[in-house]
């Protein structure tokens, strides 16, 4: 009979580390989710990640196309020589460089779409819905 207060206190510690364990163990398998950490991100900020997505298509199609901007230069310069007409081979390297933006920007968009896509309709239909609530008034 002596043991058994001690015995009922044990059991409560016991039950009490179990739940502080099982919270804890809780806690860190949610932070190591980084999909749905992520998702929660673009969620809660869609418009910081629209910018920086467009930031970094900005900047990967700025280095990209003067990579591609430098082979192909040297193509229209070559072009250019042999060309009788020195105005319609400036007006190429304009559409080639324009080309170029045009593809990065495709390709950062293929890249970000299935990212993006849930939080660009959600911020569309909520302005949507908003604009129709006003007109309704």
């Amino acid at each position: 009979m002596n043991s058994s207060p001690e015995l009922l206190k044990l059991q409560q510690s016991l039950r009490e580390s179990r739940s502080s364990i099982s919270k804890e163990y809780a806690g860190l398998i949610s932070d190591l989710d980084i999909r749905k950490r992520f998702t929660e991100s673009v969620r809660h900020h869609p418009l910081r990640w629209i910018g920086g997505a467009a930031g970094a298509g900005l900047i990967a199609t700025l280095f990209g196309g003067l990579k591609g901007a430098s082979r192909k230069s040297s193509i229209t310069s070559a072009a250019s020589a042999a060309a009788p007409i020195i105005g319609a081979a400036a007006q190429g390297a304009s559409t080639i460089s324009k080309f170029t933006w045009l593809g990065g920007a495709l390709e950062v968009g293929k890249l970000l779409y299935p990212i993006l896509r849930p939080v660009v309709v959600e911020f569309v239909s909520n302005a949507a819905q908003a604009g129709l609530a006003k007109k309704s008034r």
